[in-house]
C-alpha cells in the first residue's frame, strides 16, 4: 500500500522545537507503516500544491496537517481538496474542522441540540453587565490552547475589559465564556468508538494559577503549568458519572460531524463537571495531537490499544469509509513476501 503522510513544514517564525514537535508525529506514523512493509512518503503541504499530485497516487493519505505555513485555517482547505478528489484520508472532514475551529458556531450548534454549553459571547463592543464571572477570554478561531495563559480567566469587570482589549489586538475574534468551576475531563473518539474517560488533575497547579490547560501547560514541557496539570487515565470516577460524560461527549461528537454523521474521524471532547455534578461541554477537538505520548494515545492504551494499534484503527476507519471493510483490511495487511524457490 502507498501511504502519504501530510504535515505543515512550518512558518518563518517557527523555532526548531516547533518543527521537531510536528515531525515527531510524522516520524512515528512513518515508522509504523514502513515496519508493516508499506511504501510511505512524507509530504510537506505548501501553497504550490505539489503535494497533491503525490496524494492522488496514494492508497491512503495520513493527514497530520494542522495548517499551512503555520496558518491553522488552511487545514480545512487541505481536507476539502482531498474530499473533492475522492482521496481516502485519515481524520475529520473539512466541515467538522471548520466548524470546531470557529467556537461560536460550534457552541451554537451544540446548544441548539440541547447540549450543556457554558454561556458565551463574542467580544464585540461592550460585554453585558449581567455576564457571569469569573469568565475565560480566549481566541474564537484557534486551537491547541493558543492564546491561553494564566491571565485568561478574569474575575471582575475591570480585568475583563482589559483582557478583552489585549486579546482583540492579537486575534481577529475573541470569545468570552462563563468559567465553570469543577473537575475537567476528556473523552476521546476513533470513529464512533468512545475511549476511556480521562481527567486533568490540577491539584499541583502553582498558587495564583487558575486550573486551566494553558498553552504552556500543553507545550512547555517541564513548566510549572505543565507539571501542575497531570492527565489521569482512566479517570477515577464513579461508573455513573463516567457513563454520563460519555453520553454527553458522544452526542457532541455526533453534532459536529455534520449532515453525514460520524465517519472515520478521530477527536476529543473536553468537559467540566460543576459542583452540582452537571457536565458542561467546553470544546470539541477534531484531529488532536497524535503523538505516542499525547492524550488520545493514553486513552487508547487504557482501552487496550498500543500506539501502533491506534494508528492502524485510524487508518482502517478512513479506508473503510472510502472503500468498505474488506478492502480496508486487505490494504492494511502487511504485503506477503514471495516464497523462495525450492531446490530441485
Amino acid at each position: 500500500m502507498r501511504v502519504a503522510v501530510l504535515y505543515d513544514p512550518g512558518a518563518d517564525d517557527w523555532t526548531a522545537d516547533d518543527i521537531a514537535g510536528v515531525m515527531k508525529a510524522v516520524d512515528e506514523i512513518v515508522a509504523i507503516f514502513t515496519g508493516l512493509g508499506h511504501q510511505v512518503q512524507k509530504l510537506p503541504v505548501r501553497h504550490d500544491c505539489r503535494w497533491f499530485a503525490a496524494c492522488r497516487r496514494a492508497d491512503l493519505v495520513f493527514n497530520l496537517c494542522e495548517g499551512v505555513h503555520g496558518v491553522a485555517v488552511w487545514e480545512d482547505h487541505v481536507a476539502a481538496l482531498l474530499e473533492f478528489a475522492g482521496i481516502p484520508f485519515t481524520g475529520c472532514g473539512s466541515w467538522t474542522m471548520a466548524v470546531c475551529r470557529r467556537k461560536a458556531i460550534a457552541n451554537t450548534l451544540l446548544a441548539r441540540e440541547g447540549l450543556p454549553v457554558p454561556r458565551w459571547t463574542l467580544a464585540r463592543g461592550t460585554i453585558a453587565d449581567d455576564f457571569p464571572l469569573p469568565a475565560i477570554v480566549k481566541p474564537a478561531a484557534e486551537d491547541a490552547s493558543a492564546g491561553l495563559d494564566r491571565g485568561s480567566v478574569v474575575a471582575d469587570r475591570k480585568t475583563l475589559r482589559a483582557r478583552v482589549a489585549a486579546m482583540t489586538e492579537r486575534f481577529d475574534e475573541v470569545l468570552v465564556q462563563e468559567y465553570v468551576t469543577g473537575r475537567e475531563f476528556n473523552v476521546g473518539f476513533v470513529g464512533t468508538r468512545a475511549l476511556p474517560v480521562a481527567e486533568i488533575d490540577y491539584t499541583g497547579m502553582p498558587e495564583g494559577h487558575w486550573p486551566i490547560l494553558t498553552y504552556a501547560a500543553k507545550w512547555d514541557v517541564g513548566s510549572a503549568e505543565d507539571l501542575g496539570s497531570v492527565p489521569v487515565v482512566p479517570a477515577l470516577v464513579a461508573q455513573r458519572l463516567a457513563e454520563r460524560l460519555v453520553r454527553v461527549a458522544t452526542r457532541a461528537w455526533e453534532v459536529v460531524q455534520g449532515p453525514e454523521g460520524v465517519g472515520g474521524g478521530y477527536g476529543r471532547v473536553d468537559l467540566r463537571v460543576d459542583e452540582q455534578g452537571r457536565p458542561w461541554v467546553l470544546d470539541v477537538n477534531p484531529n488532536p495531537d497524535l503523538t505516542d505520548d499525547a492524550g488520545l494515545s493514553r486513552m487508547a492504551q487504557a482501552a487496550g490499544w498500543e500506539y501502533p494499534e491506534l494508528v492502524r484503527r485510524i487508518a482502517e476507519a478512513a479506508l473503510r469509509e472510502a472503500q468498505g471493510a474488506k478492502a480496508a483490511r486487505e490494504l492494511l495487511a502487511a504485503p506477503r513476501r514471495a516464497r523462495a524457490p525450492r531446490d530441485g
